[in-house]
């Protein structure tokens, strides 16, 4: 029954792509405001849960741990909003042309980490999606990568770092505590700079949901809903299949992602974008044999 934790996360992740969408591009509520009601309504549903399924060992207190806490809160910050601002800005298509990538770049970069997971055949699967992605996006032989794309690429370094560090905390805190705390403090981050540091930094105007109505607030809480129930199962499933496997696993989600994209918000797809899609989920299916054999 355990291996049906990564599956399930993988079909709230098809899911929730499509409800961000919806919410961010089609009811046009804005990125900041919805990533930090997101991780508010995310803290408080996994604070509620909390007492059926927290638990926290007196060892996650010391120092380097808690460092380690405040590694992963950072990351997550930062990857988040290059996730949700590039979903915002771009088709699905071409958004998760990227995002696709990210069970290659973590078994990658789970190898520079961890020894025993090196593999060459891997290693070359990562190679051939990567030259794929950048073929798929040249441009009369010039790469054309907008802005929004280009933080994509560096999401795909960051996630896998913060899988990394998450796989560390998890024989400390049970999935839901380390989840919950996580939640509180990139929403912490998040609210200290588009409340009271971007204002002036940056100059953007200041944070204010007047114009969000009830089904806003709904849809939101709905998306927290599927991401805390995705989340839980991609935590457990680092602890019983590893980083690696759960992330191929979730490859699962990208192929849910497009079918949805197709019958609910009939996005047009170029040839080009179709094809690198079947190479790079050819490679992923080929990480994924070699890893299981």
């Amino acid at each position: 029954m355990l291996i049906f934790m990564p599956l399930l996360a993988a079909l709230y992740s098809a899911a929730g792509v499509i409800l961000n969408k919806i919410a961010l591009s089609y009811q046009n509520v804005g990125h900041r405001q919805f990533l930090v009601f997101l991780f508010f309504a995310l803290f408080v549903l996994s604070a509620i849960l909390y007492p059926f399924l927290g638990e926290i060992d007196p060892r996650a207190f010391t120092p380097e741990y808690l460092f380690l806490l405040f590694l992963i809160i950072i990351i997550a910050s930062i990857y988040n909003v290059l996730f949700y601002h590039a979903l915002e800005k771009e088709k699905i298509i071409e958004w998760q042309l990227i995002i696709m990538l990210t069970p290659l770049t973590t078994i990658l970069i789970a190898s520079i980490f961890l020894r025993a997971e090196r593999n060459l055949g891997v290693f070359l699967a990562g190679i051939v999606a990567s030259t794929v992605l950048f073929a798929s996006h040249l441009n009369r032989h010039h790469l054309s990568f907008d802005v929004f794309q280009k933080g994509l690429l560096l999401y795909l370094i960051l996630y896998p770092l913060e899988a990394i560090l998450i796989k560390e905390l998890l024989c400390l805190y049970s999935p839901l505590a380390l989840y919950m705390i996580r939640t509180l403090g990139v929403f912490i981050v998040l609210f200290l700079w588009y409340f009271l540091l971007a204002p002036y930094i940056k100059g953007e105007p200041k944070l204010t949901f007047a114009n969000w109505r009830a089904k806003n607030y709904k849809l939101c809480l709905l998306i927290a809903l599927l991401a805390v129930l995705q989340m839980i199962f991609t935590y457990y499933g680092y602890i019983h299949f590893g980083v690696v496997f759960t992330t191929i696993v979730l490859t699962v989600g990208p192929i849910l992602t497009y079918i949805a994209d197709v019958i609910i918000l009939k996005e047009r797809f170029k040839k080009r974008m179709v094809l690198a899609t079947a190479v790079i989920l050819a490679c992923v299916a080929y990480a994924n044999i070699i890893v299981g054999s």
